[in-house]
């Protein structure tokens, strides 16, 4: 069965929220026991990010993968600075159970790079958690190369309080 890829649209914000609640059961399977990316936030953060795309300000922009009219794959991304590269940001790649290995995560990924390559980013960069085996050998299949020189870091924003607040 064929697929159609196309930008994502405001009226996909339920599949993508579907889609999202999936992925969490998807990392929650691969290790029960372990803290898992995501798997804290509750039904209202994931239907907030479901819309990031589609906010006044939007933060990202979204691929959808359609099957037979039914969307069942996004990649979420964004344009910025990758060290001194331009590049676009994988934020997010998600093929549902029952589309994988029809060739929609690397259509997806493709899509990606002609964007990319019409904005003039020299890279694409994304980030995989270690224990997702699947995802690591699918990118590492697609030609891309580990870059464990870097550490993530994350800072939490919070309110700001004091005299320049």
């Amino acid at each position: 069965m064929r697929y159609l890829i196309r930008p994502g649209r405001p009226a996909d914000q339920n599949a993508i929220l579907a889609m999202l609640r999936e992925f969490m059961g998807y990392f929650a399977a691969i290790d029960a026991g372990d803290s898992v990316p995501g798997t804290e936030r509750g039904d209202a953060d994931l239907a907030r990010t479901a819309g990031l795309a589609f906010a006044p300000d939007p933060v990202c922009a979204v691929l959808i993968a359609e099957r037979a009219g039914r969307p069942v794959a996004y990649l979420a991304y964004h344009f910025g600075v990758w060290e001194t590269f331009p590049a676009l940001y994988v934020a997010g790649l998600f093929v549902t159970a029952s589309a994988r290995g029809l060739g929609i995560g690397r259509a997806l990924m493709a899509e990606a790079q002609r964007l990319a390559a019409a904005r003039g980013a020299e890279r694409i960069a994304w980030m995989v958690w270690r224990k997702n085996a699947p995802a690591i050998a699918f990118y590492e299949h697609l030609g891309a190369t580990r870059h464990e020189e870097d550490m993530q870091m994350v800072w939490k924003v919070v309110e700001a309080t004091g005299p320049n607040a």
